[in-house]
């Protein structure tokens, strides 16, 4: 199974195909990031048409994206939600079906912990499926993110080879903000 996850803007909108077995595997991530100097309208039309042969080219199975939350301006919200919006139809046009996530959701799914940073979940993000690049922006590992959030939601809760591939008790801790030799102290 491969599940699109997607951390949907006006500016920067990032993506993450993870496939889900026995081990998750990244497939791909990346962002869109249309031109700053094009008009809205102009932006949201690249935003869609970017994510409608993202998701031709790679068909996956389902798309998790990150629902919308009322933040400090009221203005970027509503940009958002346009985005999304644009990439809702993207997704319905090719007959895949989607979920929404609260961030807190995403965020205690991956790490534990409803209030974490980003940093924290690029953290776990790649202590689960390695590295998704030194300068990916952090919007690419909130999109992957949102993709294992689904995965564990539906009955696939992260690699299964063993104890071993999981995050250790000490590494969550380290994620979610502990002092690292606290944190492995405490797991001992």
């Amino acid at each position: 199974m491969i599940i699109l996850g997607i951390d949907p803007g006006s500016v920067v909108t990032g993506y993450g195909y993870v496939e889900v077995g026995r081990r998750h595997r990244l497939v791909d991530a990346g962002c869109i990031r249309p031109g700053n100097n094009e008009s809205f309208e102009r932006r949201l039309l690249g935003i869609h048409e970017q994510f409608e042969d993202l998701v031709q080219r790679r068909r996956p199975d389902a798309v998790a994206v990150e629902a919308a939350f009322h933040g400090a301006n009221v203005q970027t919200l509503m940009k958002m939600c346009h985005a999304r919006g644009t990439i809702l139809t993207a997704v319905a046009r090719a007959g895949v079906e989607f979920f929404e996530y609260a961030p807190r959701e995403v965020k205690k799914a991956v790490v534990g912990n409803g209030n974490a940073s980003k940093e924290q979940v690029r953290f776990m993000v790649e202590k689960v499926l390695g590295s998704v690049g030194d300068r990916a922006p952090l919007d690419v590992t909130d999109a992957v993110a949102v993709a294992l959030c689904h995965a564990h939601r539906h009955g696939r809760p992260g690699p299964v080879g063993g104890e071993k591939d999981l995050p250790s008790i000490a590494d969550r801790l380290i994620a979610a903000g502990a002092d690292p030799a606290q944190a492995r102290r405490f797991a001992k």
